[in-house]
C-alpha cells in the first residue's frame, strides 16, 4: 500500500493516517515554500521511525491544479494499491489530488475531529472509493481512532527538536522552589488520569526564551499546561506565554491550553484568557508543599475533563 499525503500547515491530519494505516510507502506532496519543506521533513523522519518508507514530491507550482494533477499522475503511473489522504495541503492541492485519485481509481481517506469537546470528542478517519460512475462513496468510518500519538511524536511533528525535564533555575527568583513544588503537586494529581505527562519542555532553538511547564496526552488529544503560583501580573504573563508557545504556528491547532494557578486571577485576565481559548483553573486550597486537597483535585479533573477525555 502506498499513501499519498498532502502536506499542509498542520501535520497531525497527515501523521494519524500514517500511524493507523501503516502503509508500506508514503509519498509526501509539498510545495517549494520553506515552511512546507520543513513540515515534510519532520513527517518523513517520524514516518520512518515507525517503519514507513517515505519519499518527497515537491510541486512545481502549488497553485496550478492542472499542473499538480499532471505531476501526481506522472509520479504514480503504473502503480497500484494507492490511497490519497485528502485532509492536508491547500485547497488547490486537494482538488488536483482528488482528480488524480479518480483517474487512477485509487481509494481516499479524510481525517476529522468530531463531536463536543471532552469525553465525547472523537478522532475519525473516513475511507472512500470511486464507484463505476466515478463518484466518491464512503466505504468506512473509523471512530474513534485508537490512541496513536505520543507526546514525543506530537512534539517532533511540530518542532525541530526539544528537551524535556529541563527546569531553568532563576537564582534571583525567591519563589523558584515553591514553583517546583506546585508543579510536582499538579503532576502527582493528574498522572493517574492521563496517558502521558511530560514537564519542563524546552523547544530547540529558542535559547531558553520559551519553556512549556507541562504537556498531557489523553488518547490523541494534547493539553498544554502553564502552572503559576501567582503574583502581581502573573495572569497576563501566563496567558501571553501560553498563547505564544501553544500558537497554531508553533504547536498546531490540536492542543488545548490550560492556565493552572493557586490564586484567584483578576477578572480582566480571565476575560483575556477566555477570548484566547485558555482555560483558567484556580486551585485556591493549595498549600505549599502539600498534595492537592480533595476539592482542588476534583475541580482540576472536572475542568480539564470538559475539554480532554481524562480517564476515570
Amino acid at each position: 500500500m502506498k499513501l499519498i499525503s498532502l502536506v499542509g500547515e498542520q501535520p497531525i491530519p497527515n501523521l494519524l493516517p500514517i500511524l493507523y494505516l501503516k502503509p508500506d510507502q508514503n509519498l509526501l506532496v509539498h510545495s517549494a515554500f520553506e515552511g512546507s519543506r520543513r513540515a515534510a521533513k519532520r513527517l518523513k523522519s517520524l514516518a520512518e521511525e515507525f517503519g514507513v518508507t517515505t519519499h518527497f514530491l515537491e510541486l512545481k507550482d502549488a497553485y496550478n491544479p492542472i499542473r499538480i494533477r499532471s505531476q501526481l499522475l506522472e509520479t504514480l503511473k503504473d502503480q497500484t494499491d494507492l490511497i490519497f489522504n485528502l485532509t492536508g495541503g491547500t485547497k488547490l492541492m486537494v482538488i488536483a489530488a482528488y482528480e488524480a485519485a479518480r483517474e487512477l481509481n485509487a481509494s481516499c481517506v479524510y481525517y476529522q475531529t468530531e463531536g463536543p469537546r471532552g469525553r465525547d470528542q472523537r478522532s475519525v478517519l473516513y475511507r472512500y472509493a470511486f464507484d463505476t460512475l466515478g463518484q466518491l462513496e464512503e466505504t468506512a468510518k473509523i471512530s474513534p481512532l485508537p490512541p496513536l500519538l505520543t507526546l514525543d511524536s506530537y512534539l517532533k511533528a511540530h518542532l525541530d527538536g526539544y528537551e524535556p525535564n529541563r527546569k531553568s533555575k532563576d537564582k534571583n527568583d525567591i519563589n523558584w522552589e515553591r514553583a517546583v513544588r506546585f508543579e510536582s503537586a499538579i503532576r502527582q494529581a493528574l498522572s493517574p488520569f492521563v496517558d502521558e505527562y511530560m514537564q519542563n519542555v524546552v523547544p530547540q532553538g529558542v535559547k531558553d526564551q520559551a519553556e512549556i511547564d507541562a504537556l498531557i496526552r489523553c488518547g490523541n488529544h494534547i493539553g498544554v499546561l502553564e502552572l503559576k503560583i501567582g503574583g502581581e501580573g502573573s495572569g497576563k504573563h501566563a496567558v501571553d506565554q501560553l498563547t505564544t508557545i501553544a500558537a497554531r504556528e508553533y504547536l498546531g491547532t490540536y492542543v488545548s491550553r490550560f492556565l493552572i494557578t493557586q490564586i484567584a486571577e483578576e477578572d480582566r485576565y480571565k476575560a483575556l484568557a477566555t477570548a484566547l481559548r485558555v482555560e483558567v483553573i484556580e486551585l485556591r486550597e493549595y498549600r505549599d508543599g502539600k498534595p492537592l486537597t480533595t476539592n482542588d483535585l476534583q475541580l482540576l479533573k472536572d475542568r480539564i475533563g470538559e475539554i480532554l477525555p481524562l480517564h476515570n
